[in-house]
């Protein structure tokens, strides 16, 4: 079952905020399978009643979860993409872009980040929408591509998922890392040797047409 139609209405909208916000709470503390219409609305404190009318059942909580997260991700792609594709070629500065996003998701995004990582494990085998999952998965691969473009390269499939799922190793680590020191460093050096190694000088690019 899908969630409600979304009320257009701005108090509306801040008490569906507020529920998602809860079970993306309710999900990084303790896994999809604890999310109920009471954990929720223990956690948003606010009466069982009130998520019902916004989300008719738990499928439909969690997959208005899992939309809401796949945008969030969609954006922060794209965000980051237009970061990547305004420094250019300028390893040094891309790394620190990433180490950037990489520390805000072992900080402020520490929540979404592990609701996000929770929902994608326990969801793969589910049939739940996918069209929200595709807008996320393209945007991931062209901020993979704009990455290697910006580092002289030309993108190539294997390429780009290779890079997406070092970035999914990222975000994991940013939200089981013990150390914050550690994982800054780690993953600035880790990126500074990758990105080197990716990075077409000059003299190595083909000309055009060759």
């Amino acid at each position: 079952m899908s969630a409600m139609p979304t009320h257009s209405h701005p108090k509306g909208e801040q008490t569906r905020r507020r529920i998602l916000d809860a079970t993306l709470q309710v999900i990084a503390d303790a896994g999809v399978r604890a999310v109920t219409h009471r954990s929720v609305a223990r956690q948003a404190a606010a009466a069982p009643g009130l998520i019902t009318y916004y989300f008719s059942s738990t499928d439909a909580l969690i997959a208005g979860a899992l939309a809401d997260v796949a945008t969030q991700e969609a954006a922060a792609f794209a965000r980051l993409r237009a970061q990547v594709e305004e420094t250019g070629d300028d390893p040094a500065a891309l790394v620190e872009l990433f180490v950037a996003e990489v520390m805000s998701r072992a900080g402020e995004r520490k929540v979404t980040t592990t609701a996000t990582l929770a929902l994608t494990l326990e969801l793969a085998g589910q049939h739940f929408d996918r069209s929200a999952f595709e807008a996320w998965e393209a945007s991931g691969f062209a901020l993979c591509d704009a990455t290697v473009r910006a580092l002289g390269g030309e993108p190539d499939p294997d390429l780009t998922q290779f890079l997406s799922s070092t970035l999914d190793g990222l975000f994991l680590s940013a939200v089981i890392s013990p150390n914050a020191h550690y994982l800054e460093s780690a993953t600035r050096a880790g990126l500074t040797h990758l990105f080197d190694g990716l990075r077409m000088r000059p003299s190595d690019r083909r000309p055009a047409g060759s």
